[in-house]
């Protein structure tokens, strides 16, 4: 049965306009960043301007890509209004006559993290292939002091095609956050633009507070591409960004779980 629901959830992902709202958002803001890419004002050079640096800059790390700022959006038209859509329309009581709470809740936990994965991978590895068309390619990358990425630094260096699965899979692991946080208001409201926007304005307020706590190397925004360049105070470990966004995976899964459960029991699935 819980097959049977996943199979339901993932064709209705499929087949929404948001899906390719976002695809444009994505691709748009990638584009964004390749375009305001340009170290100092120099000429394309393959040690600077690869494709490699200009994917790490489109990602985040540039402070002048827009990407971090507008993902919270992408993830949240994607695959964040499913559950408080299905409560608007009753179609979650309807479910719940032929399957139980727990598979339902766990379909909804599962193929939105399984979008968030399938849309995010493709649409980088899309663009990906766009900066190997666009910038040069090089047949060595360096270290350069203020234009290449400072995290897992190592891997940069001698494998930087695995680099770039990294980051992409620290991104999707981003998106997987940001859904289990879009499913978790929704247990909350039946409200569907706080569920797509709360997200959002969260990880703002909290990017001021963690600035202003001193905390700059974990405030939010920052963790999608910012922190490639290097923590203000610190340099992140290669684990540590993967391990904080399975932590708040694991969180919002769990109390979205339980709230939800709570609910139905009490008679309550609104």
């Amino acid at each position: 049965m819980l097959g049977s629901l996943m199979k339901v959830e993932l064709r209705r992902f499929l087949n929404r306009w948001q899906l390719w709202v976002a695809m444009l958002l994505m691709v748009a803001c990638f584009i964004q960043g390749y375009v305001s890419f340009r170290p100092f004002g120099l000429e394309i050079d393959q040690y600077h301007d690869n494709y490699f640096v200009a994917f790490s800059n489109a990602q985040g790390m540039g402070a002048e890509a827009i990407l971090a700022g507008v993902y919270p959006l992408i993830i949240s038209l994607l695959a964040g209004d499913s559950l408080v859509r299905d409560k608007r329309s009753g179609f979650d009581r309807y479910i719940l006559t032929r399957a139980s709470y727990r598979k339902y809740i766990l379909a909804k936990l599962l193929s939105s993290a399984i979008v968030v994965t399938l849309f995010v991978y493709i649409v980088e590895v899309i663009m990906f292939v766009c900066a190997m068309v666009v910038f040069p390619s090089t047949e060595t990358v360096q270290a350069i002091q203020g234009i290449t990425p400072v995290y897992a630094e190592n891997i940069f260096l001698t494998y930087p095609y695995l680099f770039i699965l990294l980051i992409t899979s620290n991104a999707v692991l981003y998106g997987i956050a940001l859904a289990m946080m879009c499913n978790f208001f929704a247990t909350l409201t039946r409200n569907i633009y706080v569920v797509l926007v709360a997200p959002w304005i969260l990880l703002f307020v909290l990017q001021l507070v963690f600035y202003n706590m001193e905390f700059s190397d974990y405030a939010p925004l920052d963790l999608l591409g910012l922190y490639l360049s290097g923590g203000l105070i610190y340099q992140q470990s290669t684990v540590e960004i993967p391990v904080i966004f399975l932590t708040v995976i694991a969180f919002f899964c769990l109390a979205t779980y339980l709230i939800f459960s709570l609910k139905i029991k009490r008679g309550n699935g609104k």
